[in-house]
């Protein structure tokens, strides 16, 4: 099988999120996604709900896709969930397969502050998706050390590495969690930017209210 692995804090999930991780699955043949909420990220991040209420709303939003799953390895770990831990356990999980590692390009010009970042880079193949039309290809090459020389197109080597990082341009969704969590908060409307199942989860368990 073709697996991607997508990782994120999804706090709260939305129609970007969904729609990108189609695209990927869709452009790259995948037999199936799995998002990996994560537990407690080693970045600071600020507003960050509950593991669980996050796993949750994960697996509402995924529920009607029959392409994509849910894992909640990083919910059940009580110390810091590293990426590179995340993958050497599906890596050993599914052995004999093919696994990607999917990750938004914001996220990929952030890589060099993981943890073993270069350890990672040895391990797993990217698919980095793209959005912002500012964030061009051209630019995340002048931007990231990473990236070695082009194999083909929208291809290329990783530095110090034999795996490969893949471009793929997705449709463009002027949506975020943080902008999903400002209008919650003003108690705006956030109707056809999420899933309704998570909509009803967010207001049953008044997440981001304050």
């Amino acid at each position: 099988m073709k697996i991607g692995l997508f990782g994120g804090t999804f706090n709260p999930i939305h129609y970007g999120h969904l729609r990108g991780a189609e695209e990927v699955r869709e452009h790259f043949a995948l037999h199936k996604v799995i998002f990996i909420p994560s537990g407690i990220p080693p970045l600071k991040i600020l507003n960050l709900k509950d593991k669980y209420h996050r796993l949750e709303m994960t697996k509402l939003a995924i529920e009607s896709n029959p392409y994509f799953e849910v894992s909640d390895y990083e919910i059940k770990l009580d110390a810091p969930s590293y990426t590179i831990n995340t993958v050497k356990f599906f890596k050993n999980l599914y052995q004999g397969h093919t696994l990607w590692f999917i990750i938004g390009v914001d996220s990929f010009l952030e890589l060099p502050k993981w943890y073993k970042h270069g350890e990672l880079l040895k391990m797993i193949d990217f698919i980095v998706m793209s959005r912002p039309k500012n964030l061009t290809e051209n630019y995340i090459l002048e931007s990231c050390s990473l990236i070695g020389e082009k194999i083909e197109e929208n291809v290329f080597q990783l530095k110090n590495s034999d795996k490969k990082l893949y471009f793929i341009n997705i449709t463009p969704f002027s949506i975020s969690s943080t902008l999903l969590r400002e209008k919650i908060r003003k108690n705006e409307s956030i109707k056809y930017l999420v899933p309704d199942k998570v909509i009803s989860y967010i207001e049953a368990n008044k997440l981001y209210r304050s």
